[in-house]
This record gives structure tokens, C-alpha cells and sequence, in this order.
């Protein structure tokens, strides 16, 4: 790994040798350039203006003087897709492993290690979701991707590891913030049409617009696709949209209102072995079940932001209404759950000099509410209609969250950064079933679950204090190194104390409880750039004590491990190294033509995740995520908008088993998928049209998989990737 991040850095240290002399940087605020504080705008707080979200180009600034692995991607300024899938926005984020799930919008996303779990019971574990600033997601866990509707966003910011402070939220993998389009940022109107293979239709429409210290946009989108593996049809509809409203300088409001729905049909997960052979092809399960997820919500939040020359107080509040039923797998029956989350916020920055040296203060206290209803039913007709009842709880669900973090120009260009957070949550889960006991059952073609004697039921506490330094060195114009030291701390979803207990009660063998993960994180690196070529390198170290995995459930079945079986353990401790690399060239222009530009960009992450002296799995290697994960994309654009790219992703080999067993027959091999895109955007145009190939050379891989504790049977369980497809599409703006 040091050998890796020498190299690297070596890479870097050439690059800024060779093009320091001649190369003309980017303009960038110098001295009292912003570190931290977003909200206090002098100019614009005294003028009544709009800075409610910053801009694209603000945010860049920002981030490059913070002290940790920090980045903005602009969502507007991508090139355009099929699905806007976070996978696709995210390609070129180092750190960050999101692999392909086929047409579901709900697959892994992965920071720094975070979720190795994979496909069981997961909750987006590691990382938490904002939008502009206020959660996005329940109390008690962590991502929910189908919340997330990225083609209403302007950027997207990434916080990796313990840089989420920013948001009070200290976790291992870290935060994600999703920053909306607004009239002001997004105006006019526009209708966007687009399909491709496997019967993809997607429909978008939107509109933006200001007057006077009003503005409003909104959007409605809807799709289908029809999936490459069988049964994997997909339909979402989503309608998003803001109204912003600035009664006087220095005072803003903004009101923020988002539903959806989400229809997924589960094709199942597929022998390794045999993935070639049936990738397109649905289990029998699935098929004889119908199975499938579906998805809704409902929110509604605020935005409040009180701004003077050197203070803003900001206030936040948000409801959010989700509900999701699943159609039976083996022995899970038919799942009814609803959950209410309401949320209450304050926030403070502050800008001021101490003893002659300039300092920016943020502080905040979050407070969030869950309740929750789940229930669970036998089927019959092929699990298509409800049976009797076998389970009936109420979940509730606090949590506060209080963070402070300091940042001081202890010296010219060199800023030390303090922060701290407190946290206290809590997990409840109240049995209020009244039925008899049952066993667990299979009646002709329905498997049915059972229903123990007695209440199954808990009651948790979790608290946390989590410190943080750090500093940021501009160390040459527009160049930065930077390092912190972090403590996170990450909480059991209910889901994982909910699986749990009821693999306790269906094997009737007293399993271990769940402790609160927590870790120790050293990070540092260099960032910044020329005129033509920007770089990203960090480098990290992480200590975990009790970190939660996710395991096949072999109490409940030794010799079947699926998605449906999954239960979280605590490893006694891990580590987690790293090497995230991002750099971007533009290395020609006036190839072909006056004004356009070829360019290169890379992303590499090195990942060494294990064991570290485990009673169990020893010094074994961690399964799921690969080692080695590239992304490179080469692109031509011509000054009038067409432009033509095409791209690499790799994936070195990832294990199954958390012991390292089954040999290579338990071992998924590497691939390499081929991409390509073109499209015309001209420059203030009113039309851009596009067109995308994937995999191009229809490569049968593993899109993703689950983990288990050793190898059980030949062969384990995957989930294929989609083969080759091509997508086209027009936007019109009016």
C-alpha cells in the first residue's frame, strides 16, 4: 500500500514539476477564501441576493480549503444518461464503490469499506443522505438511494469518512449531500425523452423560474425498464420541486416538497457457476412468487437561513413518510412496513478573528423522531394475497446529534481545524402481536413463516462523543495538502437488531448481541491543479472496534445462502487502508478544430480491508469490495457541443467467503466493461440530444453478490450485471 501511495504521490510531484513552470492556474480567492462557513455571503447578505444553495463553483473553492477527502460533482454539467443512477454521477468520485444491480435503482453504495454487508438486510449502513443540508433518509439508518432523485439536483457533495462533520454526522464511510436545482439556478422550462434496450422509457419535465425575491422550480420524471434478467421490471415516478422566497436582505426561506413510488420485481441471485449460462434467467422462486419490492414516499421540508455580515443562524425542519411491502421469498412471507420520520434543526456559522487570527465557527444541534409500523403475513395464491398475521410491531426510534467545528489561519494559507460531536440514539421495538405460536411450514407451493412462542422484542441506548482535527496547507497557488484525525462511531439499524432477533427465535440458539461500531481514522493528502490537469490523492487509515458485518444465516439453513438469510455480527477488530486517486487532464486542444479539447480522466482506488487477528477469520481478507477498482474515460468536445467519449470500468476479483475458503470456485473473477457515449450540447442551445453504449462487448459479470462466514455448498449466490444495451435521448429547453 505505501509502495502504491509512493507512486502515486511521485506521479503527482513529477506532474507539478513539469507544469508549474509554464501552466496558467485557475483564479481562485486567495487568503480569506472561505473554509468552512457556506451561508454568510457578505456581498449578497447586504444586498438581499440569493446564495441559498451556493454555487457549483463556490462549493469547489470550499472544498479544496477543507481538511479531509472532500469533493463536489456537478450533476448539470455531466454528460447526459439513461437512468441518472448515483452510480453514473459517482464513476468519477475517488473512494467510492458502487457497483452495477441491473435495472434497480437500490443498489450498493460503498465509501471507504463501509457496508461490506451487501444484499441482506442493509440500510445503507456507513453512509448517511442529505438534501440540502437536512437528512435524507430514516432516523435509524443510513442511505436510501430511491430518495434520492439526482436529475433535480445542481451537485452533489461527498464527504468522505469523518469529513461528514460538516453535517454533524461523523460515520466510516460518510456523507452524501445532494444540493437542489432552484429557479434561480435552473430557469426556463424543459422536456426530456429517452429509451434503449430492454425496454427502457424514461419521461422527464421541468420547469424554473424567479420574480422578484420569489423563486420556484419543479420536476416530474417517470420510467420503465424492462431489465435484462428476467422478472426485473422497474416503474418509478418521482415529482420534486422548491419554492425559495428572500422579504428581505439577509433573510431566506426555502420550502422543499418530493414523492415517489418505486415497482421492482426481484429476479433472484444466480449460481457463480453457472452465471454465464443463465445471467438473463430468473430463479424459480421469483418467478413462481412473483417477487418484488415496492417503494413510496412522501417529504416535505424547510429551510431558514438568518445571514449578516459575520453570523448566520439557519433553521431546518422536515417530515418524511415512507412505506415499503415486499411480495413472499421462502419462509419471509408477505412484508408490510411504514415508517414517519420528523426532524427539527438549528445552525450557527460565525466569522471573526481571535487574537488577530482570522476564525470561522459552525456549530448545530439536530434532533430526529421515528416511528414505525411492521407487519408480516402467511399468503397463499402464490403469495399474490394475504393470509393470517405472524408478526406485529411498533418501532421508535430518537436521535440528537450536537457538533461543533472550529477552523483558525493560524498562519498565512495554513488553517487548523478542531471539531467535535455528541450523539445519543435510541432502537425500541415493541411486540403487540396477539396470535398463537406457529411453525414455520410449506402447504403445496407456499412456503410459509413461522411465529415463535413469547414476545420478541428490545429496547437499545447508544451514545457517542466523536472528536476531529485537521489541517489545510495551500502550499503552492491553488495547491493543498491536507490532514485530519477522527473518531466515528456507527449504530445497529433496526433492521439488524429486528433479523437478528428473529434468526435467534426461528433457530432457537442464542446468537451474540450487537455492539456499537466505532473507529479511529488517520487520513492525508494533496489536491489541486492547473489550467489543464487537476489531482486528488488521499491517503487513509482506519481501526475498527466491532465493526458490523453481514453474514449468511447458517443457524437458519446450512446449505442455502441468499439475500432473504442474512443476519449483522460484530467483527472483534478490522482495518481499513486505502489509496483514492482522481486526476483529470486536458493534455490537446485545437485538435481538429479551433476551441476543442480532448481529455483524460482517472479514477483509482486501492482497497485493503481485513481482518486483524480475528478469533474467527484471522488476518483474512475482506470479501465484496474488490482491491483494485479503475475508472478511466477519454472524451473529445468540440466548442459547439458535440462531443464523443468512451470509457473503461475494472474490478479486480472479489471474495465470497469472510475466511477466505471454497478456493477459486468461491472467488469472482475480474472484469473489465467497455462504454461509450456522443451527443450534441451546444452552448446555450435550446436542444441536446445523446446517445450511450454499456457493455459494449457483452461481458457476463457479477453486478453484485452476498457474503458468507465460509464457504457453503459448490457454489455461491450472485446477482448478474446487464449485458450489452444502448440508450438515446433529446432534451428540449424552451
Amino acid at each position: 500500500m505505501i509502495k502504491n501511495f509512493l507512486t502515486a504521490s511521485s506521479v503527482i510531484a513529477m506532474a507539478h514539476a513539469l507544469a508549474a513552470p509554464g501552466a496558467s492556474a485557475q483564479q481562485a480567492p486567495q487568503g480569506s477564501a472561505p473554509a468552512l462557513l457556506e451561508a454568510i455571503d457578505v456581498d449578497a447578505a447586504r444586498s438581499g441576493a440569493s446564495s441559498n444553495p451556493p454555487t457549483f463553483e463556490a462549493q469547489q473553492r470550499r472544498f479544496m480549503r477543507r481538511p479531509g477527502a472532500e469533493t463536489v460533482v456537478s450533476v448539470t454539467q455531466q454528460y447526459q444518461g439513461p437512468r441518472g443512477a448515483m452510480r453514473d454521477v459517482l464513476a468519477e468520485t475517488p473512494g467510492v464503490y458502487a457497483p452495477d444491480r441491473g435495472a434497480h435503482a437500490s443498489g450498493m453504495i460503498s465509501m471507504r469499506g463501509s457496508d461490506i454487508a451487501q444484499t441482506g438486510p442493509r440500510g445503507g449502513r456507513g453512509v448517511r443522505a442529505y438534501l440540502d443540508g437536512i437528512p435524507l433518509g430514516r432516523t435509524e439508518s443510513g442511505l436510501t438511494n430511491q430518495l434520492i432523485d439526482l436529475k433535480a439536483g445542481d451537485y452533489l457533495e461527498i464527504y468522505r469518512g469523518a469529513n461528514s462533520l460538516r453535517y454533524g454526522a461523523i460515520v466510516s464511510g460518510g456523507a452524501l449531500n445532494l444540493v437542489s436545482k432552484t429557479g434561480r439556478s435552473a430557469p426556463g422550462n424543459a422536456v426530456s425523452l429517452a429509451g434503449g434496450s430492454y425496454d427502457h422509457m424514461q419521461g422527464q419535465a421541468e420547469s424554473g423560474g424567479a420574480y422578484g425575491g420569489l423563486d420556484w422550480y419543479l420536476m416530474g420524471s417517470g420510467s420503465r425498464n424492462g431489465g435484462f434478467q428476467e422478472h426485473t421490471i422497474e416503474r418509478t415516478l418521482r415529482l420534486t420541486g422548491n419554492v425559495g422566497w428572500t422579504p428581505a436582505a439577509g433573510i431566506e426561506t426555502r420550502t422543499y416538497v418530493s414523492a415517489g413510488s418505486a415497482e421492482q420485481e426481484l429476479g433472484g441471485s444466480l449460481p457463480l457457476d453457472q452465471l454465464k449460462k443463465l445471467r438473463s434467467t430468473a430463479t424459480a422462486d421469483a418467478l413462481a412468487f412473483s417477487e418484488r419490492a415496492d417503494f413510496a414516499y412522501q417529504r416535505i421540508a424547510n429551510r431558514t437561513t438568518f445571514k449578516t455580515d459575520s453570523t448566520a443562524f439557519e433553521i431546518g425542519s422536515y417530515f418524511l413518510h415512507t412505506s415499503f411491502d415486499h411480495l413472499p421469498v421462502p419462509q419471509s412471507g408477505i412484508v408490510d412496513n411504514d415508517w414517519r420520520d420528523y426532524g427539527l434543526s438549528g445552525r450557527v456559522e460565525h466569522k471573526s478573528d481571535v487574537a488577530g487570527l482570522p476564525v470561522e465557527l459552525v456549530g448545530g444541534l439536530r434532533l430526529n423522531y421515528e416511528d414505525a409500523d411492521f407487519k408480516r403475513w402467511r399468503h397463499r395464491n402464490s403469495g399474490m394475497s394475504k393470509l393470517s398475521i405472524v408478526a406485529d410491531w411498533n418501532f421508535d426510534s430518537w436521535l440528537v446529534e450536537s457538533y461543533g467545528e472550529a477552523a483558525v489561519e493560524v498562519l498565512p494559507k495554513f488553517k487548523v481545524f478542531g471539531g467535535l460531536q455528541a450523539m445519543f440514539t435510541n432502537r425500541n421495538l415493541e411486540d403487540v402481536y396477539a396470535g398463537p405460536a406457529t411453525i414455520a411450514a410449506t402447504f403445496g407451493n407456499n412456503p410459509q413463516p413461522g411465529r415463535s412462542a413469547g414476545r420478541q422484542e428490545y429496547y437499545r441506548n447508544f451514545d457517542a462523543v466523536n472528536p476531529k482535527l485537521g489541517v489545510n496547507y495551500e502550499y503552492d497557488r491553488n495547491h493543498f495538502a491536507f490532514a485530519n484525525m477522527a473518531r466515528s462511531s456507527e449504530v445497529p439499524t433496526g433492521s439488524d437488531l429486528s433479523n437478528l432477533m428473529a434468526a435467534q427465535a426461528s433457530s432457537g440458539k442464542k446468537l451474540p448481541g450487537l455492539a456499537m461500531q466505532t473507529a479511529w481514522t488517520l487520513e492525508g493528502g494533496v489536491r489541486g491543479g492547473w489550467e489543464r490537469l487537476e489531482y486528488d490523492v488521499t491517503l487513509y487509515h482506519m481501526r475498527l472496534r466491532n465493526e458490523i458485518l453481514t453474514r449468511c444465516a447458517t443457524e437458519i439453513s446450512a446449505t442455502v445462502c441468499t439475500s432473504q438469510n442474512q443476519i449483522a455480527f460484530n467483527a472483534n477488530r478490522t482495518e481499513h487502508n486505502g489509496i483514492e486517486l482522481g486526476a483529470k487532464a486536458v493534455p490537446v486542444t485545437d485538435l481538429l478544430m479551433t476551441g476543442d479539447k480532448l481529455s483524460l480522466s482517472l479514477v483509482y482506488n486501492f482497497n485493503d480491508f481485513r481482518f486483524d487477528r480475528d478469533p474467527t477469520f484471522g488476518n483474512a481478507r475482506m470479501p465484496v469490495i474488490p482491491r483494485n477498482q479503475i475508472y478511466s474515460e477519454l472524451s473529445w468536445r468540440a466548442a459547439e457541443g458535440f462531443y464523443v467519449a468512451t470509457n473503461v470500468r475494472y474490478l479486480s476479483e472479489r471474495r465470497t467467503t469472510f475466511d477466505g475458503s471454497g478456493s477459486g470456485a468461491f472467488v469472482v473473477q475480474p472484469h473489465a466493461l467497455l462504454g461509450a457515449k456522443l451527443g450534441w450540447k451546444p452552448p446555450g442551445g435550446s436542444w441536446s440530444l445523446w446517445l450511450e453504449g454499456r457493455n459494449l462487448t457483452d461481458v457476463a459479470y457479477v453486478g453484485d453478490l452476498s457474503a458468507a462466514p465460509k464457504a457453503i455448498g459448490t457454489t455461491p449466490s450472485v446477482n448478474p450485471g446487464d449485458g450489452r444495451a444502448v440508450y438515446g435521448g433529446a432534451t428540449v429547453r424552451f
